[in-house]
């Protein structure tokens, strides 16, 4: 089997930023750094740090490869049920409400998926809170300032191409 490229969608934010990720021949060679797809609308081939960084998150000599329990490895069947009877404690002495989670903007859009579901849906809390709309509180505020709303006024190609741009703070 040989090395492929797939052209795929960058996980991290919203903007949904084209990916070219290059698929290992086998599961033991190395993966190699994405790129950014030039021919995508929302990034034009350019990524961010994160999305610069997607390959480090796929393969890594540091990276916890099997669950751990009191610092001992476990396998996934004892790892979910050790995790399962202590948040089934926590909830029956002190409440579903002993738990908040506050999810890291690092998080992949799928794991924001999981957290949520494992909070609100099993857990039954509703504290959850991440850094993402903490870390945009203020281009919420400039952007209600400037254009009445917490809307992005416009792509980024518009802006490239307009010949005049006019901005109005009431």
């Amino acid at each position: 089997m040989t090395a492929r490229i797939e052209k795929t969608t960058c996980p991290y934010c919203g903007v949904g930023c084209g990916v070219n990720f290059t698929v290992p021949s086998a599961a033991t060679d190395p993966v190699e750094p994405v790129s950014g797809d030039r021919d995508h609308p929302a990034n034009f081939g350019r990524l961010c740090v994160k999305g610069s960084s997607l390959a480090q998150t796929i393969q890594s000599d540091d990276r916890l490869l099997t669950p751990m329990v009191n610092g001992e490895s476990v396998t996934w069947q004892t790892a979910v049920e050790t995790v399962s009877e202590k948040i089934a404690q926590v909830v029956k002495d002190h409440s579903s409400d002993a738990f908040a989670f506050y999810l890291s903007g690092q998080i992949l859009t799928e794991d924001y998926y999981v957290a949520n579901k494992l909070a609100k849906g099993f857990i039954g809390t509703a504290n959850v809170d991440t850094n993402s709309r903490l870390c945009m509180a203020s281009a919420v505020v400039g952007y209600k300032r400037a254009f009445g709303s917490d809307t992005v006024p416009c792509n980024y190609e518009d802006l490239e191409l307009c010949d005049l741009l006019i901005m109005v703070d009431f």
